[in-house]
């Protein structure tokens, strides 16, 4: 939804005061704020290559010869997979392509451009999702059913769009920003779990995380009453930076619980070699 208000960001919008009334340092930082909501959405579009890339280089290793006593291929293959639910990954494809036909029906080329990045991208990331996943018994069921639901949801929702955009293009439009707003508040449905298990990768990558909520901070400063006030983009965008930021706050939280048991597991280990070690009295 934020690239969707991209394309109003000209000089002739009615919603933004003539260059004449605007003075030089402010038309600037309102340039560079456009600026940044165009090329800020394709860096967030990209970001999940951090958690593909890393399985992706493991998994390589793990073709090596590892028949030494003891080795236990699936253990190794569970932990070296993505444990993220595909729900950012399946609605980037789905908003990014309904957005996408709404601005070429339009001719909208500022709006067009990101999103077909987005949707190549999302459509890439969804697509390898199911054979990158974790194997887990746990859970990797569970995710694979989430990502036959949304990937299918999504590509009937993508038709849809593409029979229905030249009658009614708003259509396209108003789905795509309900779904983006849950592309921006993906880890709400995992914060709970990841804080159970200690795991941060059910939240994604960091650089996800950092790039969602940079890209929804700058939207919310955009849409809301110091540029070009926009209700709807400004309620889902402060979502996405409430959720992200909540997501990163929860990483540092889950780091120090991990450093504060590592050392306590030292100390005992220290502890109990010493025991071990002392003469009997």
């Amino acid at each position: 939804n934020a690239v969707h208000r991209a394309v109003r960001n000209t000089p002739q919008s009615p919603q933004l005061a003539p260059t004449e009334y605007i003075s030089n340092s402010m038309l600037t930082w309102i340039t560079l704020l456009n600026f940044l909501c165009s090329i800020l959405p394709i860096i967030t579009f990209a970001s999940p290559a951090t958690i593909f890339l890393p399985v992706l280089l493991k998994q390589q290793q793990q073709q090596r010869p590892t028949n030494y006593p003891g080795h236990d291929h699936q253990d190794n293959n569970a932990n070296n997979a993505i444990e993220m639910p595909p729900l950012a990954l399946t609605t980037q494809m789905l908003q990014c392509f309904l957005f996408g036909i709404y601005a070429h029906h339009l001719h909208m080329r500022t709006l067009l451009i990101p999103n077909v990045a987005g949707f190549i991208l999302g459509f890439i990331w969804s697509t390898v999702y199911p054979f990158k996943v974790t194997t887990s018994t746990s859970t990797g069921g569970l995710l694979r059913t989430q990502w036959r639901m949304q990937y299918a949801t999504s590509w009937l929702i993508m038709v849809l769009g593409l029979l229905t955009v030249r009658k009614m293009p708003y259509l396209s439009s108003t789905i795509a920003a309900g779904v983006g707003v849950l592309m921006c508040t993906y880890p709400l449905s995992s914060m709970r779990q990841a804080l159970k298990e200690k795991n941060t990768n059910l939240m994604g990558s960091t650089v996800m995380n950092c790039c969602m909520f940079v890209t929804c901070f700058v939207w919310v400063i955009h849409s809301s009453w110091l540029v070009e006030y926009d209700i709807y983009v400004l309620v889902a965008n402060t979502a996405g930076v409430i959720v992200q930021g909540g997501a990163l706050t929860l990483r540092v939280v889950i780091a120090k619980d991990g450093s504060t048991t590592t050392r306590a597991v030292v100390q005992g280990g220290d502890n109990a070699e010493l025991s071990v070690t002392s003469p009997l009295l």
